[in-house]
């Protein structure tokens, strides 16, 4: 039976990531690859790339899911920790990917490192948001599983030590457990940073992509919600509609999918 590799990548021009990366180090007994600047551990291979994470293309076979380690940057240059999963809803793909393609999202992963992130910044008493974000960005065409974990939102919070800690220590988490792959769902509606969908995950629930309101108005078309639920990794058996924070003429849509089942929140 071949071994499936789960891949932690950086890129080295990111500051956030090779934070997380440094910590990640020291956290998890990774071992040196001969003449490479990658670390491995049992079946996780800690990977540094050149350039951008948002346009990249891995050609390797036999990869069970990608951890993109990652800045977050906002206007607010709130300090914050987020996951998400990327893909672009509709024609706009400024920040990479192609437009109307979304990659195939990893529930289980995306909500674990979402509770191991609140859990670990609340011992703290660290005074931050830890949220989900709506899908937005590349890659979005990798035949495996992709999510982000990310440090917002500006240089200062980038580099913070205590910051890339405890990023690292939510993946060693992770590494340390093993994940039960299961049915997720697709959230849908609301802002790009959904308070609701963060409590939802925090209290159990497993969602991988997220529809946020701005998409459908922005000229997405209905039958990304199917796209949605067909890139979930472990199957899509639920949505968690936002039912204000959803156009009507999309409930319309949300109501005709058969073989799913509809939570308004």
């Amino acid at each position: 039976m071949v071994k499936l590799l789960k891949l932690l990548i950086y890129s080295k021009d990111d500051p956030a990531g090779v934070n997380i990366a440094s910590h990640l180090i020291n956290e998890i007994s990774f071992k040196k690859m001969n003449n490479s600047h990658a670390y491995y551990y049992k079946d996780f291979l800690l990977l540094p790339i050149e350039g951008s994470l948002l346009d990249l293309n891995i050609d390797m076979e036999n990869i069970e899911w990608a951890l993109f380690l990652s800045k977050h940057k906002s206007e607010s240059k709130r300090t914050c920790l987020t996951v998400h999963t990327p893909g672009n809803l509709y024609e706009k793909n400024i920040m990479g990917g192609r437009p109307n393609e979304v990659a195939i999202s990893n529930p289980p992963l995306q909500c674990s490192l979402l509770r191991a992130l609140n859990t670990i910044s609340k011992k703290l008493n660290m005074n931050i948001e830890v949220t989900v974000e709506a899908t937005h960005h590349g890659p979005t065409n990798l035949n495996f599983p992709v999510t982000f974990i990310e440090i917002g939102s500006d240089e200062n919070a980038w580099r913070n030590e205590l910051l890339g800690s405890i990023v690292a220590k939510a993946i060693s988490n992770i590494i340390s457990s093993s994940l039960e792959i299961a049915p997720g769902a697709v959230g849908i509606g609301g802002g790009h940073y959904s308070d609701k969908f963060t409590k939802k995950i925090l209290e159990g629930a497993l969602i991988g992509h997220i529809i946020p309101k701005y998409a459908m108005i922005e000229g997405m078309h209905p039958s990304m919600i199917v796209k949605c639920i067909e890139r979930t990794f472990g199957g899509c058996t639920k949505l968690y509609v936002d039912w204000k924070g959803t156009p009507s003429h999309f409930k319309t849509f949300i109501k005709s999918i058969k073989n799913i089942e509809i939570v308004k929140i």
